[in-house]
């Protein structure tokens, strides 16, 4: 005859009951949902948390951003690439060489000498504060692909930025425009996102690798998508 075992009563206790804590919010094995969402995407696309291009190409870099809103996170930040700084130095360049150039010359041999150095000192600062505004317009104008949004942030001067949203559930599908011999050598070009919004178009200009920023941001909307239509 088959033994049975009978698991035995507890003996009865009159504690109060504890009543049970209620459920945290739903997480996956590597954090909250969004988390799982930015790792599958980067995994399907081959890439992973890293800083290239002098920081123009970072993949999941963290720190925050003005607006950023809960359960929100970077996914790609992104600059001009650095080759299209060229244009601006060039210029500083030359501005720096042009005063020595023109002393040179001898048309200032009349002019006192004092005046001269007011004159270079003026006119290298003059120098300075255009390379240093050229500078800044390239570091703080950045395009920010987020796990809920689209942020351009167009940066003018110091005291001026004009700053474009544009959410993924209302983009259509994202195209890359890359054409010539330097774009496609060094691996940049414009990316450019049709919304439904009051802006009709987003553009990060001269951006590195524009084909994976495509990628990324299509299956990121996708994602979303399909969590919309189960309901999570």
């Amino acid at each position: 005859m088959t033994d049975v075992y009978v698991a035995p009563k507890p003996p009865q206790s009159h504690a109060p009951i504890t009543p049970p804590r209620p459920l945290e919010a739903k997480k996956g094995p590597v954090g909250p949902w969004w988390k799982d969402v930015i790792n599958k995407v980067l995994t399907d696309t081959g890439e992973s948390p890293r800083k290239a291009m002098l920081g123009a190409y970072c993949v999941y870099p963290g720190g925050q951003f003005i607006t950023q809103q809960e359960d929100e996170e970077i996914v790609l930040l992104l600059r001009s690439h650095p080759i299209t700084n060229v244009g601006w130095l060039l210029v500083g360049l030359g501005m720096l060489i042009l005063p020595s150039l023109l002393l040179s010359t001898g048309i200032f041999a009349s002019v006192a000498g004092k005046f001269i150095f007011i004159g270079r000192l003026v006119w290298y600062v003059m120098t300075w504060a255009y390379a240093f505004e050229k500078f800044l317009y390239w570091y703080y104008s950045v395009f920010i692909v987020s796990n809920e949004r689209l942020i351009d942030i167009d940066f003018t001067n110091v005291l001026w930025r004009e700053v474009t949203y544009a959410n993924l559930n209302h983009i259509e599908e994202p195209k890359m425009v890359s054409g010539g011999f330097i774009r496609s050598l060094l691996r940049y070009g414009d990316v450019n996102v049709t919304t439904a919004s009051e802006d009709p178009t987003i553009e990060a200009l001269g951006v590195p690798y524009p084909d994976r920023v495509v990628d990324i941001i299509s299956r990121l909307s996708e994602e979303l998508e399909k969590r919309r239509e189960r309901g999570e």
